[in-house]
């Protein structure tokens, strides 16, 4: 009789014994299930912010791409517009120096017509190219002057693609032009420090209160104007977020004698940083 009671209690704790181990295994089963399906979900999670992140990035390139297109349609119309200006008063001569003067200009902006960055070297041709045409257009109506810091190699500094042209062609049509005479436009870019640089555009001319009360032509409408100021600022937006780095754009009037102006300063702040120089 009491072997038996033994054997009965051995088999109960047996019994007892295997269903807490079953129990074990299947609570271990179902959180390593738990823990994998939370790592594969985090994996999703994290593989979806990455492709949203990737699709960002795209979409702003895009973007930029396309407000940079902007700017180049208006640019060459202005150009063709002389030339026409030209044909229609009979200067021969003159159309056909600046149709040449066009023609080069046009194939520097169309073999960099899919790129967000130029070296500087290529900015100040595409810069001196055009505006030896708008003194061509204004019959030397204009006098400037293209510097470079003497810290800067040209040849490798990444810059913005036709960002600084739009503010060069306001300075002239709606600051220098509405002046008598003594003309000047100036452009300098500044190494200010390591990886940090600016272009400053300075003219003499009237300033931006006084322009806003001239009318102008069908050619240089203030709703065109404004449009090419509105890319500049998108574009310097999009490329603080695209690139995570500085760039600023600040426009002031110079102060003159007796509450006058004298005349209009653009001031772009930008930092390099690798990504610039790396094709995507």
């Amino acid at each position: 009789m009491p072997i038996t009671t033994n054997i009965t209690t051995l088999l109960l704790a047996a019994t007892v014994l295997a269903f807490c181990f079953l129990l074990f295994l299947r609570y271990r089963s179902r959180h390593l299930l738990l823990k994998n399906n939370a790592a594969a979900a985090a994996h999703h999670i994290n593989q979806q912010e990455n492709e949203l992140q990737l699709l960002r990035h795209q979409l702003s390139e895009l973007k930029l791409s396309g407000l940079k297109s902007q700017v180049n349609p208006h640019f060459a119309f202005n150009c063709l517009n002389g030339i026409y200006t030209a044909l229609m008063t009979g200067e021969t001569s003159l159309a056909q120096e600046y149709i040449s003067g066009f023609a080069i200009l046009l194939r520097k902006m169309l073999l960099l017509t899919d790129k967000n960055f130029i070296s500087l070297q290529e900015e100040t041709d595409m810069l001196d190219q055009y505006l030896r045409l708008e003194q061509l257009r204004t019959n030397n109506g204009f006098v400037y002057t293209l510097k470079t810091d003497s810290r800067i190699s040209p040849a490798t500094l990444p810059v913005p693609c036709m960002l600084v042209q739009p503010f060069v062609e306001n300075a002239i049509w709606h600051g220098l032009m509405h002046k008598a005479n003594d003309r000047q436009l100036h452009i300098r870019w500044i190494q200010l420090q390591q990886n940090l640089y600016a272009c400053e555009v300075t003219d003499n001319g009237i300033g931006r209160a006084q322009a806003l009360q001239y009318h102008h032509d069908g050619l240089k409408t203030n709703n065109h104007h404004s449009r090419g100021m509105e890319i500049c600022i998108e574009r310097a937006s999009l490329y603080r977020s695209l690139y995570h780095t500085r760039f600023d754009i600040e426009i002031t009037d110079l102060p003159g004698e007796e509450n006058t102006v004298r005349g209009t300063r653009v001031y772009i702040t930008f930092e390099v940083v690798p990504a610039m120089t790396t094709p995507h």
